[in-house]
């Protein structure tokens, strides 16, 4: 059967626990704070006495969720009401529409009254390169030793299960079979929700035809909004600095009604840094960015550091960004920037790779490697020739081939 309860000491024992954290450098992060708030509270001296589950309430479905993946919650939100007629409450967070954390109430005293009381857990889970901390915050709070049984039911979007619940029965969302499976337990089973001892749809039968019509009609929307991730999701770094920024899809629409000075502009004040590795970090001269912080505050680190320093290579990319947001190729001008770090003397030249659309996100993301240029000593770019003539800093020789250098 699909979903189960699992322990806290599953979750939380460090030896199980701390490979979900870790896998990735890129995405490694810091949960030991929220995982022992969650192992060392008092959780029935906490939930308020109204919160306590009842045979009588209506079932109650918790979708726990990257706020980034609303997307993929929305449809199991909806496929839920749908096809249980509301017989079934759903609380999301990140849905006006769904049961939510309440106005004026404190929000994680909040999630572990919903927590305590929902008989069901989704987990919805993406890329182990991303944060989890919060999903298995709210996965451990479920599963507390003290709270009524609760079953998790892992959805798993991408090629690579969460480690916690590596070994647990998972719902593959693209795999038809898989969701099959989930919407025939989730219809027909009398025990899909602990304490409930009722089929959702009494009225259909295993494996029926309107069971089979509605595990088609969720995939079919799961797969509208999951991005198809990469079927082996190693470890990769980039050999010169890499940075990505992001707009959102309004964000770009405003840019393509611009003109170019104001559309270039706009790009300048409107996008925010989706991702930045660590030589990019030293380029412009900060040791930590905030998520999505604003590329003009990477400017703004980069100018300090630089003050004297030409900016043409920010309207540079700017203009790259604001061209790819029509979908046409821009032209590179090879503007050029120094590192902040003083022991690095070589040239660096933005160059937009890639431009990718997030459905699910709901924006684009431009992918952006700044070329490396080596100097000389007196600061003259080298471009392969061995006895290439002087040039002033920050231009490019123009070199004609020896007789040992032929023409191509």
């Amino acid at each position: 059967m699909i979903g189960q309860r699992i322990g806290i000491r599953t979750l939380y024992h460090g030896a199980t626990l701390a490979p979900l954290f870790h896998i990735g450098a890129k995405r490694a992060v810091a949960c030991d704070t929220l995982l022992d708030k969650a192992r060392q509270t008092n959780m029935t001296s906490e939930v308020s006495a109204d919160s306590a589950r009842h045979t009588s309430d209506r079932p109650l479905l918790f979708i726990s969720h990257r706020h980034a993946d609303r997307a993929i919650a929305d449809v199991l939100r909806r496929f839920v009401n749908d096809r249980s007629g509301g017989r079934i409450a759903v609380f999301q967070s990140s849905s006006a529409e769904a049961d939510n954390a309440r106005v004026g109430r404190e929000l994680q005293r909040e999630l572990k009254e919903r927590l305590w009381r929902t008989g069901a857990v989704i987990l919805v889970f993406t890329s182990p390169k991303e944060d989890w901390s919060y999903c298995m915050w709210e996965c451990g709070v479920a599963t507390h030793p003290a709270s009524p049984e609760t079953k998790v039911v892992v959805l798993q979007c991408g090629p690579q299960p969460p480690s916690v619940y590596a070994d647990a029965v998972r719902v593959q969302a693209q795999d038809p079979v898989s969701i099959q499976k989930l919407a025939n337990d989730f219809l027909t089973s009398p025990d899909f929700f602990p304490d409930h001892n009722e089929a959702v749809a009494p009225g259909f039968a295993a494996n029926g035809h309107e069971v089979q019509q509605a595990a088609k009609a969720l995939y079919e929307a799961l797969n509208e909004v999951i991005i198809p991730g990469d079927s082996d999701e190693g470890e990769d770094w980039a050999t010169v600095p890499f940075l990505r920024l992001q707009l959102t899809f309004a964000e770009v629409d405003g840019i393509r009604e611009l003109d170019p000075v104001k559309g270039a502009r706009a790009v300048l004040e409107q996008a925010r840094v989706n991702e930045i590795d660590a030589e990019a970090k030293r380029l412009f001269g900060v040791g930590r960015v905030e998520p999505f912080a604003p590329f003009r505050s990477l400017v703004d680190a980069w100018q300090q550091g630089r003050p004297n320093s030409s900016t043409g290579w920010m309207d540079e990319l700017a203009e790259q960004v604001r061209v790819a947001s029509h979908w046409r190729s821009p032209r590179f001008r090879w503007q050029l920037l120094r590192s902040v770090d003083e022991y690095d003397h070589a040239m660096y030249a933005p160059i937009l790779s890639r431009v990718r659309s997030v459905p699910r996100e709901r924006c684009h993301h431009f992918n952006v490697y700044f070329s490396k240029f080596d100097t000389d000593d007196n600061g003259a770019i080298r471009i392969g020739f061995v006895n290439e003539p002087q040039t002033a800093p920050g231009e490019i020789a123009v070199v004609a081939p020896t007789a040992s250098q032929p023409a191509r």
